[in-house]
């Protein structure tokens, strides 16, 4: 059975892909047959991606998939004082017409886009190391001297790798050249070879989004390292998904309804992004209330419904977000926030092509 996935990033935002290795792997996978690039407060990897979806199909001789450009806001709600990421679909950009629309586009969210590409390493990289400092995280402290010291071995890494990126994507003469951000992936790329005591599988636990599964997955490390059951537990409660959130953040951050207006001020379709992501901790009652409603009334189109929760809340989280759309007519979207790092697959979540007509149709 056909089926999308709205919902993909590639390291010109967080992602480990390039667009081109994006692309190519979307058209190996059977059944995949629309698919949208949404990668954080950028659209710098639409143009790569087209290039390559032209090359692909001219090469292989295969048959055209459908390609939306988009693109994630990461916003912030002051009423729950967290992160909410905004969905903007571009279904009217095509290969004929994409470099005007991306002019226009950008002449809309650029100042936006430029400040967060530009600027992101303050939260990303720089917040997490002085949390893990704090946290003391495998020990950091007895290997560096200060945060500051292991901030700057990891921007000096990363930068010399988004040069190179940069070059590489063919990004010199395309209408869009934000630099590109650097990111919590440079501390997990680094981290085993800055903390040779620790591992590449630990840091990611510690960054990701906290979950049940994971957290018994760093318990069973830390079981494996000599700790006790008990003690292991604890720690692995304390430490999966410390790194997620960073309080305090120079970062300058943009309000949702704000966030909203923009991206319909760009023309997009938009969507909330993943609104039970954050069940564990905030109940569905609160977020909506003070995320998902008053957004709706501010013209929202949509809900990304179809998502990669943890297990333990993912089916009634999908059935009360579908059934809140259905009731207020809104659109439907999913995917499987494909980062390239392994915590999803292409094919984890299957969006029903319908469901992409409809949104393809809206505008």
């Amino acid at each position: 059975m056909d089926y999308a996935n709205l919902h993909m990033h590639t390291y010109f935002s967080d992602g480990r892909t390039s667009p081109e290795e994006l692309v190519r792997h979307i058209y190996d996978e059977k059944g995949l047959e629309t698919f949208a690039l949404t990668d954080h407060d950028t659209l710098s990897g639409v143009e790569p991606a087209y290039r390559t979806k032209k090359q692909t199909e001219y090469e292989s001789g295969c048959d055209s998939k459908r390609f939306i450009p988009g693109i994630e806001l990461s916003l912030h709600s002051k009423e729950i004082e967290r992160s909410v990421h905004m969905i903007g679909l571009f279904p009217m950009i095509n290969e004929n017409n994409y470099k005007i629309e991306l002019k226009r586009i950008d002449h809309v969210l650029g100042p936006f886009c430029r400040y967060r590409s530009e600027h992101r390493a303050l939260k990303d990289l720089d917040g997490r190391i002085y949390r893990a400092f704090d946290l003391n995280l495998d020990g950091i402290r007895g290997l560096f001297d200060g945060p500051e010291t292991m901030i700057k071995i990891l921007r000096d890494k990363a930068e010399k790798k988004i040069r190179t990126r940069f070059l590489e994507s063919g990004k010199t003469n395309d209408i869009i050249r934000y630099p590109i951000p650097i990111t919590y992936q440079v501390i997990i790329e680094h981290w085993e070879e800055l903390i040779p005591t620790s591992t590449r599988e630990k840091i990611s636990l510690y960054v990701l989004r906290p979950d049940r599964s994971k957290t018994e997955r760093l318990a069973c490390i830390y079981k494996g390292e000599g700790l006790k059951e008990p003690d292991a537990i604890s720690l692995a409660k304390r430490n999966q998904g410390s790194l997620v959130i960073v309080k305090n953040s120079p970062l300058k951050e943009m309000g949702i309804h704000k966030g909203l207006n923009l991206l319909k001020a760009a023309q997009a379709v938009t969507f909330l992004a993943h609104p039970a992501a954050d069940h564990g901790k905030l109940t569905y009652e609160a977020y909506d209330r003070n995320v998902l409603y008053p957004l709706v009334e501010n013209g929202l189109d949509g809900i990304e419904v179809y998502y990669p929760y943890d297990l333990s809340h993912r089916r009634e989280s999908i059935e009360r977000y579908r059934n809140i759309a259905r009731q207020h007519k809104l659109l439907t979207s999913g995917g499987t926030d494909f980062h390239g790092d392994g915590r999803t697959g292409l094919s984890d979540i299957k969006l029903d092509q319908s469901a992409a007509e409809r949104i393809v149709s809206f505008r």
